[in-house]
């Protein structure tokens, strides 16, 4: 079982997990939070959490656009293992990359998003009232006796 928390700010709560990050390319590893984002379709690496990493993105070769409510934002891409609990997953990492002044200040406060491309190994317990963020492996879940 993987446990998350919940992140609060002045106006809203959100459930985050914690998880490692590690790009051999650039010799970079760290643990970055995610935010849980089931409409999310695959991980994303924010702006803020590749500078934190030190991350060198002109360095990396370019991927697919994204398209978010600030519109369309240039990509790069990175091979890249993450670590969550006991689970290891190698991927191709797709990093957020603003291009202009604008899109760097609309992506500021962005969290890096666990999509589902790595929810979907899980089953998400997701209970705000007790502050309870939780991945469960299917076995785990298995024994929860739900109904169907």
């Amino acid at each position: 079982m993987i446990r998350g928390y919940i992140r609060a700010d002045s106006t809203r709560r959100r459930p985050f997990v914690e998880a490692r990050l590690t790009i051999p390319s650039q010799r970079i590893a760290g643990d970055v939070p995610f935010l849980v984002d089931t409409g999310a379709d695959a991980m994303l690496l924010a702006p803020t959490n590749a500078l934190f990493l030190r991350m060198d993105l002109d360095r990396l070769p370019p991927g697919p656009p994204t398209t978010g409510v600030g519109g369309m934002t240039p990509t790069v891409l990175a091979g890249a293992t993450l670590t969550v609990g006991a689970h290891t997953f190698d991927l191709t990492l797709r990093i957020l990359a603003p291009a202009t002044a604008a899109q760097r200040s609309a992506l500021a406060r962005m969290p890096s998003l666990l999509g589902r491309d790595i929810l979907s190994h899980f089953a998400l317990f997701f209970e705000e009232r007790t502050d309870r963020v939780l991945l469960l492996t299917p076995e785990e879940a298995n024994l929860l006796n739900l109904p169907r």
